[in-house]
């Protein structure tokens, strides 16, 4: 008695089953029946950026793409005249979390749950074959575009990061390409960011994803060479693998040749040269940054194009009015006790400097790459600092343990300037200032998960809190609009002092940036 209302749909499904094969072969006729009014319907589609399927109905950001991809068709459909690639995309859709990505911002479980209903439909519903038909297409166009952009913007959590000047991937070109061909599994790896460490974090995040694995995570100790203590918990770690490889997408092209990282939480610097990799390990060296809860050193993105030795340094106007001058109240002596002197302008006003020296704040060599924040790679007098394992000490600036190696680095192409060479003009009183002929990219990064030397997976507390606002702008599902991710427009004004003209005193060294 209780199986008798359950037999008709028992039957019907039963009937569905067997009628499968059918309907994948009826595809082609289907959609060739009446592709007129099936073409009018994605065209309308594609008109009003809204499609009732997805979750995200509204794909005004995804829309030129999405288009420009139908237009290779003349608005036919893209994947209901074969049953293989439907199943692809959705394959590839259904792995997202592979990359990091979420598998319910494309809207994967109701396209699965609507495809047996789709494949029974008449061709006469061209209503609902070019909403699934277009439901897929946007769908894989957003999940390409977060692969390689990222799912935010990244000037609005903070990262003062170059952006792209122009669009580098022809996602239409490329998904047509690859449905040709036969290899929509493959378009994810073409999208992803062109970085080795973009692929060992998404080797790392299969790993941890590893449920056998999970339980010897506790087991693991700090990291000895920073003795910074890390995550425990699984989904933890998990978390802060998505967050860097989001981050990573971020970043525009890189050049070849000499750039120099500098990963804030990590307290580490890492000079790279592509063009001499084979010959060379990387450069590594132990940096102090900016204070956690008052001035932290900025993520931005800047060129190298001068080295300064035995530098003066110009006390900003924030530490003159907060540091400074309550310890002068209290001791008339104290500029001259720091080796400070006070430098007229033309014009009126003045300004603090303290002179080159070993107490000099900046210590015997300084690093310049102008940008908006005002900030610099530097040495330092206070080397004591080195030895913690959190170093988050600075107004802002990074200052850098082992100065002369960085010097060596820096210089390594620059006419003349021998290891010997720099060792002398360090050991130098004089003030002495190196323009490099090639500029230097720098950036000062920010992850809590990074592979390091050796290929060693390494991960580190979110001194910054940066981990938390980047979470909390994920969770938030709109697209990006390509406009605040692509731009021709230069990133900030960089931050000068005023020229050597302008002092009516002895004149202190050439352009340089402040906050030390």
């Amino acid at each position: 008695m209780l199986l008798r209302p359950a037999l008709p749909h028992y039957f019907f499904f039963v009937y569905l089953l067997f009628q499968n094969v059918a309907f994948a072969d009826d595809y082609s006729a289907l959609l060739t029946t009446s592709p007129t009014t099936v073409n009018q319907e994605i065209i309308s589609i594609l008109n009003t950026k809204q499609n009732s399927l997805l979750t995200r109905a509204d794909f005004e950001y995804r829309a030129e793409d999405v288009d420009a991809l139908y237009k290779t068709t003349n608005y036919t459909p893209l994947w209901l005249g074969n049953p293989q690639n439907v199943a692809d995309v959705l394959a590839l859709l259904s792995n997202a979390a592979a990359e990091g990505l979420k598998t319910d911002d494309y809207s994967v479980m109701a396209l699965q749950q609507k495809l047996p209903f789709i494949q029974l439909l008449k061709p006469e519903a061209t209503v609902d074959l070019a909403l699934y038909d277009t439901a897929l297409t946007i769908s894989l166009v957003r999940f390409l575009h977060d692969i390689h952009y990222g799912r935010v913007n990244p000037h609005s959590v903070g990262f003062n990061i170059k952006l792209r000047s122009q669009k580098n991937i022809d996602f239409p070109q490329v998904i047509k390409t690859a449905l040709d061909e036969g290899k929509i599994a493959q378009l994810a790896q073409m999208a992803e960011p062109n970085l080795s460490q973009y692929r060992q974090l998404r080797s790392a995040l299969a790993t941890y994803r590893e449920p056998l694995l999970t339980s010897q995570s506790t087991d693991e100790k700090p990291h000895k060479k920073s003795k910074v203590k890390k995550i425990i918990h699984p989904i933890e770690r998990i978390i802060k693998i998505e967050l860097a490889m989001e981050r990573l997408r971020w970043l525009p092209e890189m050049t070849t040749g000499q750039s120099i990282i500098v990963n804030i939480p990590a307290f580490q610097l890492w000079g790279i040269d592509s063009a001499n990799q084979e010959n060379t390990q990387p450069l590594n060296l132990n940096v102090v940054v900016g204070k956690a809860f008052k001035t932290q050193t900025p993520i931005i993105m800047a060129d190298m194009n001068s080295v300064e030795f035995m530098p003066y340094w110009n006390v900003p106007p924030s530490i003159l009015k907060k540091e400074i001058m309550p310890k002068l109240a209290h001791n008339p002596g104290y500029l001259s006790g720091q080796n400070m002197e006070v430098i007229s302008l033309k014009g009126g006003g003045m300004r603090v400097r303290q002179r080159p020296g070993g107490r000099n704040a900046l210590g015997r060599i300084k690093f310049i790459f102008p940008n908006s924040e005002g900030v610099y790679l530097h040495d330092t007098p206070s080397k004591a600092l080195f030895s913690r394992p959190r170093r988050d000490f600075s107004h802002g600036c990074v200052r850098v343990q082992n100065p002369s190696e960085l010097a060596k680095f820096v210089l390594r192409n620059q006419d003349g300037w021998t290891q010997d060479r720099i060792a002398s003009t360090l050991s130098n009183s004089t003030h002495h200032q190196v323009n490099l002929k090639t500029t230097i990219p720098v950036l000062f990064f920010y992850t809590t998960a990074f592979y390091e030397q050796s290929d060693k997976l390494t991960f580190y507390s979110d001194i910054y809190g940066h981990d938390a606002t980047l979470l909390a702008a994920l969770a938030k599902t709109n697209d990006v609009p390509d406009s605040s991710l692509i731009t021709t427009e230069p990133l900030h004004t960089p931050i000068f002092e005023p020229d050597d003209s302008q002092l009516s005193s002895m004149p202190p060294p050439t352009h340089e940036p402040l906050i030390p």
